[in-house]
């Protein structure tokens, strides 16, 4: 029952009844606020809905014109050329103006990027810094929701390497990929003493 209505009310019956026992009927009459509706968290009405991704996540989209080695690639991204350098991975080196023939399992790693990638659309996410000293782009590379910079790792044609922060994201995870990979001793790992930290070594021919 709203003020208004009360209002009206009583002056209907101060007509009819007279002042006075209008007056001593009003006593009686408890007029109380109308209540206040607020949201409160448990509502839903005082929050949007979440559209980050699990791990917050931003994909760019781009299609891969040429795979130059395993671990470097030409991309067009929103029409504009660009070369780019797979983070924290690396891949023997098969192109190498200073290495005077291809190192082991370089060729390999180059085809079967050649292979998963030439001519497909991809997408890229990048880290913090986004361009190497070369100007290249630094990224992760995803080919059907998968991503690649892991699947060299899985396979034995790349070591985990070039980790400077910030760009450390995925740095864990990679490290686990690449234990595993050693651990069944594929590729890269197959040769003795070849993949360490701060790179390949290849041993000399006697």
């Amino acid at each position: 029952m709203n003020k208004i209505y009360l209002v009206k009310s009583f002056l209907a019956i101060t007509l009819l009844l007279g002042t006075t026992t209008a007056c001593n009927l009003a006593e009686q009459i408890t007029l109380e606020p109308v209540p206040t509706i607020t949201a409160d968290s448990s509502s839903g009405l005082d929050s949007a809905p979440d559209n980050t991704t699990e791990d917050n996540k931003r994909l760019i989209d781009a299609k891969v014109t040429r795979v130059v080695d395993g671990d470097t690639m030409k991309l067009t991204i929103g029409g504009k050329k660009e070369t780019i350098r797979l983070l924290l991975v690396d891949t023997p080196e098969s192109v190498n103006p200073n290495i005077p023939e291809p190192q082991p399992f370089s060729l390999e790693a180059s085809d079967f990027a050649k292979k998963m990638l030439t001519d497909k659309v991809v997408q890229i996410e990048l880290d913090v810094s986004e361009r190497d000293k070369y100007g290249r782009l630094l990224c992760y590379l995803y080919i059907d929701g998968k991503m690649f910079n892991e699947i060299l790792l899985e396979q034995g044609y790349a070591r985990v390497a070039y980790v400077f922060a910030p760009n450390t994201k995925y740095v864990d995870q990679f490290r686990a990929i690449q234990d595993k990979a050693r651990e069944r001793g594929i590729g890269i790992w197959s040769i003795e003493n070849y993949a360490q930290d701060n790179g390949f070594h290849v041993q000399k021919k006697k």
